[in-house]
Order: structure tokens, then sequence, then C-alpha cells
């Protein structure tokens, strides 16, 4: 298992599947390495940032995906993936850069970004982010921004708040949209019955299988 398919087990253990539906499509090996886990979001209880870098943290989150119409970054319980993320799943250039931007963000907030009202919140990664314009993260083409160790910080935590927020049960089910067109298999038989497009292709196709 290379590690952008481990970081892809990383992310289910820690948001959960509940929510993914089949968007998600793993390899036999990295199904075996979930089976053989325990309930990994339900038991770990995170505990590797402080209270004032946890607070910054979930702050910061609510600033990338406010709570509108629809559920925001606190409401998918992104703080806690991050956290989860950052302490279990990063590597050590990962790890250490993720803690130095946290640092800094609180340094410039005057040691409680939290305690910011959310326009100054919003100015400061608003700041960061100008700072950060020349990153080969921003480059076209770029796909591998969350594996990618070199990113400023306020790069990474925005990649860490998009997906964790999208791997949740709420960003899976109040958010994003099933893909109406379905999973394409075109070795699998239509029954008299179906329409040309079936939304839920992998569940027929267990049904079908179960008939043989």
């Amino acid at each position: 298992m290379n590690r952008r398919e481990f970081l892809q087990c990383a992310a289910v253990l820690v948001a959960g599947g509940s929510g993914l539906g089949p968007q998600l499509a793993l390899s036999q090996e990295q199904q075996a390495f979930l089976a053989a886990r325990p309930d990994y979001i339900n038991s770990k209880m995170p505990d590797f940032f402080s209270p004032l870098q946890r607070a910054a943290v979930s702050a910061m989150a609510e600033q990338v995906i406010p709570a509108t119409d629809t559920p925001g970054a606190l409401d998918a319980g992104v703080p806690r993936f991050i956290e989860l993320m950052v302490s279990d799943w990063f590597n050590a250039n990962e790890g250490e850069l993720f803690m130095l931007g946290l640092e800094d963000v609180q340094q410039r907030a005057g040691g409680d970004f939290a305690a910011l009202d959310m326009a100054e919140q919003l100015r400061q990664l608003e700041r960061l982010e100008q700072e950060s314009a020349d990153s080969d993260w921003y480059a076209l083409g770029n796909v591998m921004r969350i594996w990618d160790d070199k990113a400023p910080f306020i790069c990474q935590f925005k990649e860490l708040t998009v997906f964790g927020f999208m791997l949740s049960e709420v960003g899976g089910t109040q958010f994003l949209r099933e893909n109406p067109m379905g999973s394409f298999n075109g070795s699998l038989p239509l029954a008299s019955d179906d329409p040309a497009y079936v939304a839920q292709v992998p569940i027929r196709q267990m049904a079908q299988e179960a008939k043989l």
C-alpha cells in the first residue's frame, strides 16, 4: 500500500465511512487493512493539541466552512478530524509544518486566535493566504495538495478542513449530492425494467452476484 492509499484509509478511519457511499473506491489491500482495524472514530479521543490550540483550530475551521443554510465545519466535527490526522497520520515533516504554522497563527493573534472577533480572524487568514500566493500548491493541475509536505500551513489547513468536511456524515448526507448518472459497468446486464442510468449500480451488482 503506497502513502496515498494509506492516507485514504486514514481518512476513512477518522471521518467514518457512513457518508462516503460508493464515491471512494478502495483496493482489496485497503479493504483488508480497514477490516482489521478497531472502531477508530468512536474509540479514539484526540489529546494532541493544547486547549488554546484546539480552540484556534476550531475557529479557523469555522472560518473556512462556516455554517449557513447548510452545516459548517463544526457541525461535521472537522476540528476533531484535523487533530486526529495531525497526531496519528501525518509524517514528521507534515506534523512539524502544521504545528509551526499553528504556532505562527497564534503569535500573530497575540497568543489566542480564537479570542479575536470573527472579522479579524478572517483578515488574519486572508493575510496568510496572500503571503502563500506564490506557492506551488496553487500551481495549475496540482491535485496532490493534502499529501504535499512542503505546502504552506494555510494551504494544508484548508485542505484538511475541506477533506474532513466532505468525508463526514454531515458533509456526505447534507451537503454533497449523489451523482444522478451513477456508476458505469459495461459488463453488468440490465433487467427489463432498468433505466439506462441507474444511480445505485454497486448495490444492484451485489444483488446480481448474490443470485449467481
